[in-house]
């Protein structure tokens, strides 16, 4: 049962997914994109296309559509949803500055983070943490 409950939550879990290897070529779909999605994950605040396409052993053209094939977006929208994703729960579970949290995940400046998380979430990183954070969910 302990074994059953622990690969639930590897399955769930947007940081604690395992998969195997690198090579891709030929899995099917839900393994790529399991794969690709696991990787950037692990690398968002360093993952570049060409990076990424040359550590899976694929041409960065042709990764750029796989990628877009697989996650209905972008190599670049698929980085920025993975990278918000893990700042929503950085500033609902922890005390960083969102300076931190920002240079944590691979934003060069501050003024790109609250622009990028305003445009995917419609608020602030200061008003998502008044709303969403430890303190917050506690003070109800």
């Amino acid at each position: 049962m302990t074994e059953l409950l622990r690969n639930h939550e590897e399955r769930i879990s947007i940081t604690d997914s395992y998969f195997p290897g690198k090579n891709i070529r030929h899995a099917n779909a839900d393994t790529q994109s399991g794969m690709i999605f696991t990787y950037l994950v692990t690398h968002n605040a360093d993952a570049t296309l060409k990076q990424t396409a040359s550590y899976f052993g694929y041409d960065q053209n042709y990764f750029s559509r796989l990628c877009r094939q697989l996650f209905k977006k972008s190599f670049s929208e698929q980085l920025t949803f993975i990278r918000i994703e893990l700042a929503k729960r950085m500033l609902a579970f922890s005390n960083k500055r969102i300076e931190q949290i920002a240079a944590e995940l691979g934003y060069k400046n501050d003024s790109s983070f609250f622009a990028a998380f305003k445009r995917e979430v419609a608020t602030t990183p200061n008003d998502y943490r008044e709303q969403h954070g430890y303190r917050a969910a506690h003070d109800k």
